[in-house]
C-alpha cells in the first residue's frame, strides 16, 4: 500500500526548501509513501490570499493556485488578511479540504507556528522546525529602530504564543538539531521529541576526483537575512588579507546577492575587488564551487543546522563556522571543521588562516568531514529516522516495514 504525504511549507528556497527536497527523495526511494508539496502564503503581497489592501481580493477569496517549481507541480494556499504575520498560522478551510485527502502531513517550517495551521485536522500530523521566532528574529530586532522594531516585537511574542501552543498538538516534531532539541524540550512529551536533521544526496555532493590544495574560501547562504551576518564575513576575511595578503579571493554564492550597503562596507574595507557573489546559482553549479574551494565559512549568528555545512562537507570541503547553535550538531572541532564564537571577526580569520596554511590538514579534516556525511547525513541515514516514525504512526491502519 502507498501512502499520502503532505510536506507543508512556507517558502520554495534557502535552508527548509532543501528539507522539503530532502524529504521529498527519502519518501520517493522509499515507494511506500508518496509525498506532494503544498507552500503557506507568507507575504502581504501573496497573490493567492485575501489581503486587507487589496479590496479586489475580497470577492476572490482564499484560492489554492497550481505552481511550476523546478519542473514540479506544487499547490500554493492563500491565507485570510495575510498582512498579519498570526494569519498565515491560522487553518481556513481551502488549505484543511485539501490536506484531508492525505494519510498524514510533515509539516517543514523554519519554526513551529507552521504546524497550527493544522489544528482541524484528525490525521497523523509531524512537524519539522529549525528554531523558534525569538531566536530566529533575535538579530532583527536587535537591529530594528522605532515603529519596525515595535511591530516585529509585538508579532515575535504573538508568534511564540503560537508555537507554544502548537508544540504539544503535534504527534510528532523532528528537531533539526541538538541546538533546536533543547529549544523544544519541555513543551511536549518526550517520545514525540526526535533528533531528525536532514540529510543530503552525498552521491550529488562528493568531492572532486583528486584533491586541489589551492582554492577559494567560498559561503552560500541567503545573504540578505540579517541572521547570515555576513558583514562579520568580510570583516573577517579582511583581516585575514592583512595578515596573509595572497589569501584566496572569497566567493559569496545563492539565489540572490549581498545588500548595496553590505558591498560598500567590503568596498571600505578594501576587500571588495577580492570578493565574488554568483547569484542564482544552480544546483550542479553550487556542487561545482564545492569541490573547488579550498574550505567553507560561514558566519551567522543563528543557526538551526545549516543545510549549506552538510553538502560542503559531502564535497570534502573543511568547514569553518561560527558556533551559533545547529552547526555543533555537525561539526566536530578539528575533526569535522572548525568552530568560532559568534560576533568575532578575529577568530574567524585566524580559523581561516590556519586552515589555509596547512593543506594536509585542511585535507584531513575534508575527508573526515566526508566520512561523517556517509555516516550520519546521507539521504538513507537521516531518511531512516522519519520513515522509521511515519510507520509507527500509521502502523495502526495496516502492517508496514522495510521492503
Amino acid at each position: 500500500m502507498t501512502y499520502r504525504v503532505a510536506l507543508v511549507t512556507h517558502t520554495i528556497g534557502g535552508g527548509v526548501w532543501s528539507v522539503v527536497r530532502f524529504l521529498e527523495d527519502v519518501l520517493h526511494q522509499s515507494k511506500r509513501y508518496k509525498p506532494e508539496v503544498i507552500v503557506l502564503a507568507t507575504s502581504a503581497r501573496d497573490m493567492a490570499s485575501v489581503r486587507l489592501l487589496a479590496p479586489h481580493s475580497w470577492l476572490k477569496g482564499i484560492r489554492v493556485v497550481p505552481v511550476q517549481v523546478d519542473g514540479n507541480s506544487i499547490r500554493q494556499v492563500g491565507a485570510f488578511l495575510t498582512e498579519f504575520e498570526f494569519q498565515r498560522y491560522q487553518p481556513r478551510p481551502a488549505l484543511t479540504d485539501l490536506l484531508l485527502d492525505y494519510d498524514l502531513i510533515q509539516v517543514v517550517a523554519g519554526t513551529p507556528a507552521w504546524g497550527a495551521v493544522t489544528r482541524p485536522l484528525a490525521v497523523p500530523v509531524c512537524l519539522f522546525a529549525a528554531t523558534t521566532a525569538q531566536q530566529e528574529r533575535m538579530t532583527v530586532i536587535q537591529r530594528a529602530r522605532g515603529l519596525r522594531k515595535l511591530w516585529t516585537q509585538r508579532m515575535t511574542q504573538i508568534t511564540t504564543r503560537i508555537e507554544r501552543q502548537t508544540l504539544p498538538r503535534m504527534m510528532h516534531v523532528f528537531a533539526e538539531s541538538d541546538y533546536t532539541q533543547k529549544l523544544f524540550d519541555g513543551y511536549l512529551e518526550p517520545t514525540r521529541l526526535e533528533l531528525g536533521p536532514p540529510g543530503v544526496d552525498s552521491q550529488f555532493f562528493r568531492p572532486r576526483s583528486s584533491y586541489a590544495a589551492t582554492g577559494y574560501i567560498l559561503s552560500v547562504g541567503r545573504f540578505t537575512d540579517p541572521r547570515k551576518n555576513v558583514r562579520l564575513l568580510i570583516d573577517a576575511y579582511s583581516r585575514l588579507r592583512k595578515v596573509s595578503p595572497t589569501a584566496p579571493s572569497l566567493v559569496l554564492a545563492g539565489r540572490t546577492g549581498i545588500s548595496v550597503q553590505d558591498m560598500a562596507y567590503a568596498q571600505a574595507l578594501g576587500v571588495a575587488g577580492q570578493i565574488s557573489v554568483w547569484t542564482d546559482v544552480s544546483r550542479s553549479e553550487l556542487c561545482t564551487l564545492y569541490q573547488n574551494a579550498a574550505l567553507f565559512a560561514l558566519s551567522s549568528d543563528e543557526e538551526g543546522l545549516g543545510v549549506v555545512i552538510l553538502e560542503a562537507m559531502a564535497c570534502g570541503l573543511p568547514v569553518v563556522s561560527t558556533d551559533c547553535g545547529g552547526p555543533a550538531t555537525a561539526i566536530q572541532p578539528e575533526i569535522t571543521g572548525l568552530l568560532t564564537p559568534v560576533g568575532d571577526a578575529a577568530a574567524l580569520a585566524e580559523a581561516m588562516r590556519a586552515l589555509l596554511d596547512d593543506p594536509d590538514r585542511r585535507r584531513k579534516i575534508g575527508q573526515t568531514a566526508r566520512a561523517c556525511i556517509e555516516d550520519r547525513f546521507s539521504l538513507e541515514a537521516a531518511g531512516r529516522v522519519y520513515l522509521d516514525a511515519y510507520d509507527q504512526l500509521l502502523s495502526g491502519s495496516t502492517e508496514m516495514g522495510p521492503e
